[in-house]
């Protein structure tokens, strides 16, 4: 039902992000923003979606709520009595000349370089782009920022659009019911959380005894224009690489073998620039979701698996393999996914700089390596979208300022005005694809 509650808190997840997207927000003009991409055929209702987006956004307050922490102080949330004082979100609908090709509209990628502000609302915004006035299919990219939803819940969100289309679902049923309402157990103890928290720290503090140098340049407020490239694979191959994943990284977790890729792939850069990575340092977003909401739409519901390998670990693929998943084990018996749960959730009083002073004084002045997700199978069922056929699908993540954002500011004054190396642009592959 249509959410009526006048404040909807931020998971401790959302605080994390809301950070971030404030710290490059102060580096290069940008934002968190990340994006569903659909490549649809022909027959696709853009009308109809225009309306469908207006009805949605009138009966759900929170895709257009402002965020704000309340008088100044306590954690942010999501201010839905506000929600009739901003703009809906936008459908923007764009001509292309001539046939479709593989590459993607030039406005996708543009529109993950642009500012939007969450205390305004500026959450969400569509781009339909139409081939041959739509006769030779549309493109369509969903936009968010991503506290509004994580990667499986803005798949939920397009499949709950496709079924208010179909009349199969209310604009107002939305939200998984309940999917606001404070949790009815009894969570652990105030101190107990504390101590959790504090274990969660102390094991992310150890990642900074052989920090991560990303290959991102030197610290710059100059505003960056970053983009992507799409790799599509065939339907045969995209089942021999799962296949091979499953083989080599365990069938419930091939993602470890997509990461295990991502960190060869980097290794390979640094060796031939004949740079020294320090260590591979990623963190792998688990899902949370609690029970009884499992299908929960909005806001992020995830924790952080964190890595940490030694160069000489990314040479041989089945060395990093092996490491990867006695690091998953190990992590998941000392309790990390909860522990950095808690850690989070009681971190989202705290100043947004508190993230990225971590950063700072124990690892380092650096994040991460790089950004890394899995979300399994992309938008699974989903064939038709407001009566088109859905040709691919993927998810773009974001193109924010690099990890090196976090780093401290007498480094930034010792480089400034070296040119620094350049970044590379990020390579996505379609979810589910492999």
């Amino acid at each position: 039902m249509r959410t009526t509650v006048s404040a909807i808190p931020l998971t401790g997840a959302d605080c994390f992000l809301r950070a971030f997207d404030g710290e490059i927000r102060r580096h290069n003009r940008a934002s968190h923003v990340s994006q569903l991409v659909l490549r649809l055929g022909p027959g696709f209702d853009t009308a109809r979606f225009t309306k469908l987006v207006e009805e949605v956004a009138g009966a759900e307050p929170l895709l257009r709520a402002p965020i704000l922490r309340p008088l100044g102080v306590g954690a942010p949330v999501y201010r839905t009595r506000a929600a009739g004082r901003c703009a809906p979100p936008p459908v923007i609908v764009h001509d292309a000349a001539g046939p479709r090709s593989e590459a993607l509209p030039e406005v996708f990628s543009r529109r993950l370089n642009e500012r939007v502000s969450c205390r305004r609302g500026e959450l969400l915004r569509f781009d339909v782009v139409r081939h041959d006035s739509g006769a030779g299919g549309s493109d369509l990219a969903m936009s968010w920022l991503h506290m509004l939803f994580d990667g499986s819940g803005s798949e939920r969100f397009v499949a709950r659009l496709d079924e208010c289309f179909r009349g199969a679902r209310q604009p107002t049923d939305l939200p998984e019911p309940g999917e606001f309402e404070p949790p009815t157990r009894k969570g652990p103890s105030l101190a107990e959380v504390g101590a959790r928290a504090r274990t969660w720290q102390r094991w992310v503090q150890r990642f900074g005894e052989r920090p991560t140098h990303s290959l991102a340049g030197p610290l710059s407020r100059a505003q960056q224009a970053l983009g992507y490239d799409v790799l599509s694979l065939s339907e045969r191959d995209s089942e021999r690489a799962m296949a091979r994943a499953k083989e080599q990284a365990g069938f419930l977790t091939p993602m470890l073998f997509f990461l295990a890729a991502a960190v060869r792939a980097h290794h390979a850069v640094y060796r031939s620039r004949g740079l020294d990575p320090g260590s591979y340092l990623v963190p792998l977003p688990v899902d949370v979701r609690p029970k009884g909401v499992a299908g929960a739409v909005f806001r992020t519901h995830v924790s952080l698996l964190w890595f940490q390998v030694a160069p000489e670990c990314a040479d041989d693929l089945g060395t990093l393999l092996e490491e990867l998943k006695r690091q998953r084990l190990a992590s998941i018996k000392a309790g990390h996914v909860e522990n950095g749960l808690h850690a989070m959730r009681f971190a989202r009083y705290a100043p947004m700089r508190l993230y990225t002073g971590l950063a700072r004084r124990h690892l380092g002045g650096e994040l991460c390596s790089f950004f890394f997700a899995w979300t399994g199978e992309f938008c699974a069922g989903l064939n038709r979208f407001l009566g088109a056929e859905v040709v691919d699908g993927f998810h773009v993540p974001p193109a924010p300022a690099s990890p090196r954002a976090a780093r401290p500011a007498r480094v930034q004054r010792r480089r400034r005005g070296s040119r620094g190396r350049p970044t590379i642009p990020h390579r996505v592959r379609p979810e589910g694809s492999g």
